[in-house]
């Protein structure tokens, strides 16, 4: 029973959610190497903006056809290919330290390799959200953890080279610089190799994952096998009642036997396949035949399917849209330019490259605490999601390097800065994942609800990155 292996799978999810973004990390980490390796392109000071962009498009795009598709697909098959994917990704990558490659070419190895892996996240990403869906919540935390694990060792690697570098000094400059540089081609394959070593290591623990969740079996039908639906429907018989008066389905016609508090219902396959024909028919009631007609005309019935399982968990769709756009339209864009107070009592050394591991602690400590605070309550959710624009309004008071820090209204202080870089953090993590928990349970899909909440992070993103540029506009940056 998966109550007896909560351990075991959730080390696994904790590792299918770090390697959707090891290699988004990689490329982060490698910021030194690839500035480089472009030093004669026309990209040399502006690469990390054409990195994010280009990741970010082609990563919803993906992740917009993976939704579309998701009633049809292979869930193994995604999963599999994804990772492998993201292997030859880096794979290739690794051929630029290794062969000492530079410029265009190493730009469009670089760039294609970067397309490859945005795409392979995109298709994992979305099927793990979904399968996590359909499991104990312990899963859709292990996942989420591990994602902000991720974040945390790139952040903490960065951190530990700023340290570790020193200022080229002495006679021999030129070969100072000929040193530094051959040290960065070397760290650099070594981020690339541990991380497709990772990788392989991850396509293992998916294939012990798939095992023991009975996947084997149904690889065409992408379904878990039908004793583990039915005991998770079991386990959520009160919301069943719920679904079955929304839906005006009678006892009689569903064969449900009618349950008090402490009931438990006593499901088998035909029983399952009614309820779901009831609900598609409900479903078809409430539209015109009109709407029906074009829908087959333009073989648009997944998108009926999308907006119909969308709007049955709409208010978890707003929170995790509206906390992923609040947390990049500062963090970030903001925050990064945000100097060290001269005036305060304590100054902090690097304060960006330590900005960045305190938000990534933060935001792994927000999902992990999830196993200790029971959030259920929408309206508790909704009123810490919209605390969060305090946050935003916060962060505009402290000096950056378009202000002076000597400003009377701005905040002199280093602590609070990395203070409220950890709240933000730690709220990110935390609503994120109380809302995939949460917000399938609503659902009648409940696999599809929890693709769509990941999908909305992804749009919560977008959204965020670009109200990133009114911000800075306001704090003067740009």
């Amino acid at each position: 029973m998966l109550a007896d292996n909560t351990q075991f799978m959730y080390l696994r999810f904790t590792v299918l959610g770090i390697a959707t973004l090891v290699a988004w990390n990689v490329f982060i980490v490698s910021s030194d190497f690839f500035r480089w390796e472009f030093r004669n392109t026309p990209f040399k000071d502006s690469f990390e903006s054409v990195f994010s962009v280009l990741s970010n498009s082609v990563n919803l795009g993906a992740l917009c056809y993976a939704l579309y598709t998701q009633a049809k697909a292979n869930h193994d098959r995604r999963i599999r290919n994804g990772l492998v994917a993201t292997i030859v990704a880096l794979g290739s990558t690794f051929l630029l330290p290794a062969l000492a490659l530079e410029g265009w070419t190493a730009l469009i190895i670089a760039l294609s390799a970067l397309c490859v892996a945005a795409v392979a996240a995109a298709y994992v990403q979305c099927s793990i959200f979904g399968i996590a869906a359909l499991l104990p919540e312990h899963c859709a935390e292990g996942f989420m953890s591990g994602q902000a694990i991720a974040g945390t060792v790139a952040s903490a690697a960065q951190l530990v080279a700023i340290c570790a570098s020193r200022s080229d000094r002495g006679n021999d400059a030129v070969r100072a610089v000929y040193d530094r540089n051959s040290n960065i081609r070397i760290c650099a394959a070594v981020y690339f190799f541990v991380a497709a070593a990772f990788l392989a290591f991850s396509t293992a623990a998916w294939k012990q994952l798939r095992t023991r969740l009975a996947l084997a079996g149904a690889a065409h039908s992408d379904q878990l096998s039908d004793n583990m639906i039915i005991s998770r429907m079991q386990e959520e018989s009160p919301r069943l009642s719920r679904m079955q008066s929304t839906i005006s389905v009678s006892n009689a016609e569903t064969g449900l036997a009618s349950a008090g508090s402490g009931s438990r219902l006593d499901l088998n396959r035909t029983q399952l396949e009614t309820i779901t024909s009831n609900v598609n028919a409900a479903n078809a009631n409430s539209r015109s035949a009109w709407v029906d007609k074009w829908l087959t005309y333009f073989e648009l019935q997944n998108a009926q399917m999308l907006y119909d399982t969308a709007t049955e968990i709409m208010p978890f769709v707003t929170i995790s849209t509206l906390v992923m756009a609040q947390t990049l339209a500062v963090f970030p864009p903001l925050t990064e330019a945000i100097v060290s107070s001269p005036q305060g009592s304590i100054q902090v050394t690097h304060l960006t490259a330590w900005h960045f591991l305190v938000f990534n602690i933060g935001d792994y400590a927000g999902r992990v605490s999830t196993q200790w605070v029971e959030c259920t309550s929408l309206r508790v959710l909704r009123v810490t999601v919209h605390s969060r624009w305090l946050l935003v309004m916060v962060f505009l008071l402290f000096p950056t390097s378009a202000t002076s820090p000597q400003q009377s209204w701005t905040i002199q202080s280093d602590i609070l800065f990395l203070l409220l870089i950890f709240i933000l953090g730690w709220s990110n993590g935390l609503i994120a994942t109380v809302a995939l928990i949460l917000g399938p349970k609503l659902a009648t899909n409940k696999e599809l609800a929890g693709s769509i909440i990941g999908f909305t992070m992804c749009i919560g993103l977008v959204i965020g990155a670009i109200a990133s540029y009114p911000i800075l506009r306001i704090s003067g940056i740009s």
